[in-house]
Protein backbone atom coordinates (compact mmCIF):
# COMPACT_ATOMS: atom_id res chain seq x y z
CA UNK A 1 0.00 0.00 0.00
CA UNK A 2 1.46 3.14 -1.06
CA UNK A 3 2.00 6.27 1.28
CA UNK A 4 -0.29 9.38 0.49
CA UNK A 5 3.28 11.59 0.47
CA UNK A 6 6.22 10.31 -1.88
CA UNK A 7 9.60 9.58 -0.29
CA UNK A 8 12.72 10.56 -2.37
CA UNK A 9 14.61 8.18 -4.07
CA UNK A 10 17.20 6.27 -2.04
CA UNK A 11 20.35 7.60 -3.45
CA UNK A 12 18.18 11.43 -2.12
CA UNK A 13 17.83 9.55 0.78
CA UNK A 14 21.68 8.52 1.02
CA UNK A 15 23.41 11.54 -0.39
CA UNK A 16 21.32 13.75 2.52
CA UNK A 17 23.04 11.50 5.31
CA UNK A 18 26.17 12.01 4.19
CA UNK A 19 25.93 15.71 3.69
CA UNK A 20 24.09 16.06 7.05
CA UNK A 21 27.51 13.85 8.73
CA UNK A 22 30.32 15.67 6.36
CA UNK A 23 28.97 19.25 7.88
CA UNK A 24 27.60 18.29 11.27
CA UNK A 25 31.05 16.31 12.90
CA UNK A 26 33.80 19.68 12.02
CA UNK A 27 30.67 21.81 13.12
CA UNK A 28 30.32 20.16 16.20
CA UNK A 29 34.42 19.52 16.71
CA UNK A 30 34.66 22.96 16.26
CA UNK A 31 32.45 24.09 18.63
CA UNK A 32 33.63 21.66 21.59
CA UNK A 33 37.82 22.75 20.99
CA UNK A 34 36.39 26.15 20.35
CA UNK A 35 34.61 26.55 23.82
CA UNK A 36 37.73 24.79 25.51
CA UNK A 37 39.60 27.13 24.32
CA UNK A 38 38.00 30.04 25.12
CA UNK A 39 37.76 28.74 28.73
CA UNK A 40 41.49 28.57 28.74
CA UNK A 41 41.76 31.66 27.57
CA UNK A 42 39.57 33.83 29.85
CA UNK A 43 40.76 31.30 32.83
CA UNK A 44 44.40 33.37 32.06
CA UNK A 45 43.27 36.28 31.27
CA UNK A 46 40.71 36.45 34.29
CA UNK A 47 43.18 38.46 36.54
CA UNK A 48 44.36 38.11 40.11
CA UNK A 49 43.51 34.72 41.95
CA UNK A 50 40.93 35.18 45.08
CA UNK A 51 42.72 34.60 47.72
CA UNK A 52 41.37 34.18 51.63
CA UNK A 53 41.71 36.98 54.59
CA UNK A 54 44.34 34.79 55.31
CA UNK A 55 46.54 35.43 51.84
CA UNK A 56 46.32 31.93 50.91
CA UNK A 57 44.81 31.24 47.24
CA UNK A 58 40.99 30.35 47.44
CA UNK A 59 41.85 27.64 45.10
CA UNK A 60 44.80 25.58 46.41
CA UNK A 61 41.83 26.31 50.18
CA UNK A 62 39.05 24.92 48.11
CA UNK A 63 41.39 21.95 46.97
CA UNK A 64 41.73 21.13 50.19
CA UNK A 65 38.69 21.05 51.57
CA UNK A 66 37.58 17.59 50.63
CA UNK A 67 40.58 15.98 52.81
CA UNK A 68 39.37 18.29 55.99
CA UNK A 69 35.77 17.17 56.12
CA UNK A 70 37.09 13.27 55.67
CA UNK A 71 39.07 13.84 58.76
CA UNK A 72 36.05 15.07 60.87
CA UNK A 73 33.99 12.09 59.02
CA UNK A 74 36.37 9.56 60.19
CA UNK A 75 36.15 11.01 64.01
CA UNK A 76 31.92 10.28 63.93
CA UNK A 77 31.98 14.18 64.21
CA UNK A 78 33.73 14.43 67.39
CA UNK A 79 36.40 16.93 66.05
CA UNK A 80 35.04 20.38 65.06
CA UNK A 81 33.67 20.76 61.62
CA UNK A 82 35.48 23.29 59.41
CA UNK A 83 33.34 25.86 58.84
CA UNK A 84 34.84 27.81 55.70
CA UNK A 85 37.29 26.67 53.06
Amino acid sequence: MPNSVDAPPFHIRIARVIVSIVVLVPVTVFVGYGGCLVLTVLAKLGGPDPTTDDGDLLRDRLFDWPDRNRKVMRTDGTTPLPLRP
